[in-house]
């Protein structure tokens, strides 16, 4: 057990910046829920009571993270005993475990499902998943570190050894990020090289990519400056800005999920546009209605999986 000592001002210091950037997540994980209640109501809720996979994977991403966030407030906000620290601390570090890995799982479903499941795309996401997750829970079995003060407040420093894990374990989340942001523009590309002007794209697939680069944009700064804190800060605010950047990829994610759901319920008889041919050349491009959208395994390999895609959320709303 490794004893670490700050003076009474820097840690007062140091507490506060932890408290304000806890409240700053909180916030807008809360504010946007406010927001997009009515979405959820109107697109989600009438799928709980047939217990359809997306509406319930939805429901347990956000709610576990609103949850959790309450939860928490006492933890950042309260005065505790320092056992009860250690273990709400503990706590936070698995919770974010788990929030990362709903969220990582939701964005792997995407991609495969932009690629119509293909085992390649599958198999390496899956590894990169079990090499983040694993590093995540390695992360979270640090040495105990204790600190003596009498400022009020919960105070479990982060020693320097464990915050290298602990980076360590989101700089792998940010690989995965970026092997899911080029998998999609990867995507992207192929339709819009085929159609030409992009009009083949379609509106779902259109959709999924806006919200995949507007996603990745936001929270490559977030966790490279988390990163960046877990390197440079002390043994208070090494780990500050980690729940703040699973708050707002919790409240993105969720934000996807909706877009999807209301473009996929603009109207019954939705129409995409697919490139008869992707694989170079002149191309033309053709108008079919949902109705008529079928999966076939034979088909041209680009347009499989936007036609999975569809289907998956025009019929079942599973489409997480």
């Amino acid at each position: 057990m490794t004893s670490v000592q700050l003076d009474a001002v820097t840690l007062a210091q140091d507490q506060h910046l932890r408290r304000c950037i806890f409240l700053a997540g909180f916030v807008v994980l809360c504010y946007d829920h406010a927001l997009t209640l009515p979405m959820e109501v109107s697109h989600v809720w009438p799928d709980l009571s047939n217990l359809k996979r997306g509406a319930v994977w939805f429901v347990l991403v956000r709610y576990i993270a609103l949850a959790s966030a309450i939860v928490l407030a006492v933890y950042f906000l309260g005065d505790l005993s320092d056992e009860v620290c250690k273990r709400f601390s503990s706590a936070e570090d698995w919770l974010l475990v788990i929030q990362e890995f709903f969220v990582g799982v939701t964005l792997a479903a995407r991609v495969c499902a932009m690629y119509g499941f293909k085992r390649r795309v599958f198999a390496a996401l899956g590894v990169a998943a079990v090499v983040t997750v694993a590093l995540g829970a390695y992360s979270v079995m640090g040495s105990e570190t204790t600190l003596t003060t009498n400022v009020p407040g919960c105070h479990v420093p982060t020693s320097h050894k464990t915050a290298l894990r602990i980076a360590a374990a989101w700089e792998a989340q940010l690989i995965c990020d970026i092997l899911i942001l080029g998998l999609t523009l990867h995507r992207a590309y192929a339709f819009y090289r085929a159609a030409g002007d992009g009009v083949g794209m379609g509106a779902l697939l259109g959709t999924m990519v806006r919200d995949g680069a507007a996603y990745f944009g936001m929270i490559g700064l977030i966790n490279l400056a988390n990163i960046v804190m877990l390197y440079k800060g002390d043994v208070i605010t090494a780990g500050s800005l980690a729940w703040f950047a699973s708050a707002i990829s919790v409240t993105m994610i969720c934000r996807l999920m909706l877009n999807l759901h209301d473009v996929a319920s603009v109207k019954d008889d939705l129409s995409l546009q697919l490139p008869s041919t992707v694989d170079g050349g002149m191309t033309s491009s053709i108008t079919l209605p949902l109705e008529a959208l079928d999966i076939d395994e034979a088909g041209p390999q680009d347009t499989v999986g936007l036609i999975d895609t569809v289907n998956m959320d025009r019929d079942n709303r599973d489409i997480v």
